[in-house]
């Protein structure tokens, strides 16, 4: 999923990030409501057997996350900016590389089936390029969290990008010091704090056979003003591994609502490492511009 935004100095027209997806990502990118609400900061401590079933949940989401080397994706995306809309089609590919890093290519069409965006996430190359084909101009430079603040405006990071595809908010490791752990028959409300200084996270799962399903996801400031809220439905099992084929961001403070469906997905087939290569998207008369420019 790929949401994209105008970068800080220069403007990038015509493609949105999601989200992550994105996202914010695309990513990407995220996230049960308590506006008006004063904010906790002190964490809640756990008993032995509700930490012990916590802990059982979250290592759930990490295995599927584990058992994922490959992932291919047919995505139609709907934006909504505003009162604008906009309708694309998306085609990502995620790989675990054997240098064990993570590798991802997303592939923006537009309505017509013609090429809008491409960007591609190389860890082990420590690189992340953005080609905007119908202006012929590509970012380039090392793949860092700043990196895709300054492209998209806002604040992103790399594995806020892998949460939104993998749907599991616990990626970034942050599975201690929640502020509040409350359960109702299958439902599941974890609050943690967010990382940045004053916002909170809530995070609501369902637990179903023993398969948990993160539903919602929640960024509150230190205000209780909604800033993101995700959305992940339509749980199905795709090669022994639960996945949502429908998610959904928000940001209301930016009008923008991004509602992904998936079509097509396979988990851990052949992915040849060139998909990842940013080589043939440099190609050509096209303006070139560093990443560190975005920041001058």
């Amino acid at each position: 999923m790929l949401l994209y935004r105008a970068p800080l100095t220069r403007k990038v027209n015509n493609l949105h990030p999601v989200l992550l997806s994105g996202a914010h990502g695309m990513c990407l990118l995220l996230l049960a409501t308590i506006v008006g609400c004063s904010l906790r900061t002190s964490t809640v401590q756990l008993t032995p057997a509700a930490r012990a079933e916590l802990d059982a949940i979250l290592t759930t989401l990490q295995v599927r996350y584990d058992l994922t080397g490959s992932l291919n994706t047919q995505m139609k995306v709907t934006i909504e900016e505003g009162e604008q809309r906009e309708e694309l089609r998306e085609l990502l590919w995620y790989k675990k590389s054997e240098k064990g890093g993570e590798l991802l290519h997303i592939q923006a069409m537009g309505g017509f089936n013609e090429p809008r965006g491409v960007a591609i996430a190389n860890q082990d190359e420590n690189q992340f390029l953005l080609r905007l084909l119908n202006e012929q101009r590509a970012y380039i430079g090392p793949l860092s969290d700043g990196a895709l603040r300054e492209i998209f405006g806002i604040d992103l990071r790399v594995s806020d990008v892998l949460s939104a595809i993998f749907a599991n908010p616990f990626l970034d490791e942050r599975t201690n010091g929640f502020i509040s752990v409350e359960s109702s028959g299958t439902k599941l409300t974890i609050t943690r704090p967010g990382v940045k200084a004053g916002h909170i996270e809530i995070v609501t799962l369902f637990v179903r056979e023993g398969e948990p399903r993160v539903t919602e996801w929640h960024i509150h400031d230190e205000n209780g003003v909604l800033q993101q809220r995700a959305a992940f439905s339509d749980y199905r099992e795709v090669s022994g591994i639960l996945r949502p084929h429908k998610v959904e961001i928000e940001r209301p403070l930016e009008q923008t609502r991004v509602a992904v469906n998936i079509t097509k997905v396979e988990l851990n087939v052949e992915i040849n490492n060139s998909k990842f290569d940013v080589a043939p998207f440099l190609e050509g008369d096209i303006e070139i511009i560093p990443l560190s420019e975005l920041a001058e």
